[in-house]
């Protein structure tokens, strides 16, 4: 268990005009400290780092490319969000000037001899080298798929090249429905999650466009899983399942019929009964099924050429075409599939050099290290980064990002003459964008274990403002602010969350793994919506809530395109933060379409699960009328418990279901503590923190004080009702401090401006016992 706390801290530098000269001369013998092969994100990386500590040029890149792309960006460039110009740097501005930039490529390595010969004739000489090579795409092993990326009628594309992203964007853009296949191959790939994304946001464009009713999304992946780890993988089904994608596991691209427009796929229930594209026959055979084909002949030939096709393989075995057709069916189904767009996530493969490099690769020809240290398994001066080596982690930027640490302070120790110690754990990080404006970040290590680094809530949310964001009152950017902004300068900012309270031994676990340990602590983890989110996350319903900065902007688009028709509003059974804004919400969207005179087309309906309108009597009597008077239905004792597309659908005390249609539905959301609090009955009572109402203190732990929505003093959940419990709990814990009984009592104040048009409002202040309690010299419910 990791309990130290670290600072981190970076410096900006301005930019450098750098300056290269770049060898034309043939057959030149170099020599170098350190012999850096590739240019990508992973070479320039470790070029910089080890440039600025040694000699000028005793770094070599071997890099023939005269652009260096940033790959992240080209699903964005494929989805029309940016083009492949703003993806696109000379190589020499990325390249630190301290190292020599030799234009040329990797023909032979000779490690024995600390040799590699270019294809342009050159011999490198090196002491150490690091191997940044990456992956390039293998076009041929999908017959008819370079020729179909070359027209530009064919509806294939893809967005793993510089080539052919813009290509994808223009057959999306120009898709008017009908049958989109998005595939994923069966060898290791760079990003494993664009092959989704684009999936993804081509559905979201197709929603744009009013082509997605017509339109049939495919994703075939040759995996059993659509994401290899678990906790993101059901996340990522439940997205596709709403987006109406259908997934098919185990279905591996063959081969593409691009004037058929057709696409050849092969479906195994066994993922072993295809290696790489390769089919391996034995499994038909130990089936004990008669077989008219000699079983060597025909392994023979499908190994030596797997990409034939099947009219390929009846010509060169003199076989009827059914024939053939069957025994790979028995290794695994082939299906044909047509297609009006095709994204193909081409096979991959380290580059040819690497290939023929036995020494140093694996039978896949990756580069061999230890995947903790990224030292080659057998040649100590030898270290790898990024996609060309054979860890068993996601090839995405941010693996290179935290593979580079490792691989500068292991090689710093292998020139002198130490063991490498820094361990890399496998972590790889990818942004899952799943519309032009959600997203996944998936983080992971080794064995696909989540590992979350990105703070879990870098902003901090004035949440009464969400209500004016909903009714378009106020500019959802007011909401919020950085929490660094906000915090005291003398305070440690931990961006983690707790994940378990041990109150016995003065203990709380982060979800980063992280032991805090404390004399004091405040409890303010406030309340999380308790909802499922298909609804409000389906840009097509007209499904909203206020009480999220996820959703309060579609609030107001809702208001805004709202015709009319029925307008529903609800409120659960258990209150949560900020009781009023479920009827205020209500006020000012009503206001809003009687000003634009659609009032008369509209029929408001409240549905609260409670018996009474609001919990102070007094309030209560004046919040009735003025619905009254605004022509709103109140219906009392309604529970919401399902939302469709059509209809909202609501139990009544006795257990009658009742089903209410709806063209606008706000919901409020049931809410609750999280769960770190909620597990912890040392705590906890009913999930809420059990402090005592008036001193705020913990009722059993003297030295834990609560605050805000998550303790269960029985008080309205508001803004004003934390600034007076603030003071009390600021002067009751220095008591505790010094060994004293906590002196200064909250009395349940709390208020709430409870606005009932763009101009009126109710301000109702109230303490324990629902008992009014007005700071104001005038009979606030009026």
């Amino acid at each position: 268990m990791n309990s130290v706390l670290c600072k981190a801290g970076f410096k900006a530098t301005t930019g450098i005009t750098r300056c290269f000269s770049v060898t034309a001369i043939k057959n030149a013998d170099y020599s170098c400290k350190l012999l850096v092969i590739g240019g990508g994100t992973g070479g320039c990386t470790m070029a910089a780092k080890f440039a600025k500590r040694l000699k000028k040029d005793a770094v070599i890149v071997l890099e023939p490319s005269s652009d260096h792309y940033y790959q992240p960006l080209f699903t964005l460039v494929g989805a029309g969000v940016t083009s492949v110009a703003a993806t696109r740097r000379n190589e020499r501005s990325v390249l630190p000037d301290r190292a020599k930039w030799l234009q040329d490529s990797a023909l032979s390595v000779d490690p024995k001899n600390n040799k590699v010969k270019t294809t342009n004739g050159h011999t490198i000489n090196y002491e150490y080298m690091i191997i940044a090579a990456g992956l390039v795409n293998d076009y041929a092993k999908v017959p008819g798929l370079k020729e179909a990326l070359k027209d530009k009628s064919s509806g294939v594309s893809t967005i793993f090249s510089q080539d052919y992203c813009e290509k994808t964007w223009s057959d999306i853009k120009n898709f008017k429905g009908g049958d989109a296949i998005f595939t994923y191959p069966d060898t290791p790939i760079k990003c494993p999650g664009a092959p989704q994304k684009i999936a993804y946001m081509a559905d979201a464009y197709f929603n744009k466009s009013n082509v997605r009713s017509k339109s049939n999304i495919t994703y075939n992946t040759c995996l059993p899983v659509i994401f290899g780890v678990k906790k993101y993988a059901d996340v990522l089904l439940k997205i596709a399942n709403r987006k109406n994608i259908k997934v098919n596991y185990k279905t591996v691209l063959r081969e593409i019929r691009p004037e058929k427009k057709e696409a050849v796929f092969i479906h195994t229930e066994d993922k072993n009964k295809f290696k790489s594209g390769n089919f391996d026959l034995s499994d038909s055979y130990r089936s004990g099924r008669p077989s008219a084909l000699g079983n060597d002949v025909l392994r023979a030939e499908v190994e030596a050429n797997p990409c034939q096709t099947i009219e390929e393989l009846s010509n060169s075995l003199n076989k009827p075409w059914s024939t053939i057709q069957e025994h790979l069916k028995q290794i695994g189904k082939q299906v044909t599939l047509p297609y009006n767009l095709l994204h193909v996530t081409p096979p991959m493969k380290t580059p040819s050099f690497l290939q023929t490099s036995e020494d140093l690769v694996d039978g896949a020809g990756y580069l061999t290290v230890d995947k903790y240290t990224l030292q080659h398994t057998k040649y100590e001066n030898i270290y790898g980064i990024g996609d060309c080596t054979n860890t068993p982690n996601s090839k995405t930027a941010a693996a290179v990002a935290k593979q580079s640490y490792v691989v500068e302070q292991n090689l710093l120790r292998t020139m002198g003459a130490k063991t490498a110690l820094r361990r890399y754990d496998g972590y790889g990080a990818c942004p899952l964008v799943t519309s032009y404006n959600t997203c996944v970040l998936a983080e992971f290590v080794y064995d696909g274990v989540p590992r979350e680094t990105l703070p879990f809530n870098q902003v901090h949310y004035y949440q009464p403002l969400f209500t004016l964001v909903g009714a378009g009152l106020k500019d959802f950017k007011f909401s919020h602010r950085q929490t660094r902004s906000i915090l005291p300068r003398n305070v440690i900012w931990l961006k983690d969350a707790a994940d378990e309270f041990d109150p016995c031994n003065n203990v709380v676990y982060t979800a980063h793994g992280y032991k805090v340990r404390y004399e004091h602590m405040v409890v303010a983890v406030g309340l999380k919506n308790d909802y499922e989110q298909d609804a409000l996350d389906n840009p097509l319903l007209p499904v909203s809530t206020s009480y999220s900065p996820d959703y309060c902007q579609k609030c107001w688009c809702c208001i805004k395109g709202f015709k009319g028709g029925h307008a529903l509003f609800t409120f659960p059974k258990t209150p949560g933060k900020c009781s009023g804004a479920a009827q205020k919400i209500m006020y000012l969207a009503n206001d809003y379409w009687r000003l634009h005179k659609i009032d008369s087309l509209t029929n408001i309906t409240y549905n609260t699960a409670g018996s009474i309108l609001f919990g102070v009597s007094k309030y209560a009597g004046s919040l009735q009328k003025i619905a009254m008077n605004k022509n709103i239905t109140i219906n009392y004792n309604l529970e919401l418990i399902e939302v469709t597309p059509k209809q909202a659908i609501f139990m009544d005390t006795h257990g009658q279901i009742i089903y209410l249609p709806y063209k606008f539905l706000h919901v409020t959301p049931s809410m609750s503590p999280p769960v770190c609090l909620t597990k912890c009955e040392e705590l906890a009572v009913k999930e809420y923190l059990d402090v005592d109402k008036h001193t705020l203190q913990h009722t059993r732990y003297n030295n834990i004080y609560g605050v805000g929505d998550c303790v269960n003093t029985p008080n309205s959940k508001t803004a004003a009702a934390i600034s007076k419990q603030s003071y009390v709990v600021a002067s009751n814990i220095w008591q505790t401090m010094y060994g004293k009984k906590p002196n200064v009592k909250y009395d349940g104040y709390c208020a709430c401006p409870v606005l009932t048009s763009l101009k009126t409002g109710i301000l109702a202040e109230f303490v324990y016992d629902k008992i009014p309690h007005e700071t104001f010299p005038f009979d606030q419910a009026f």
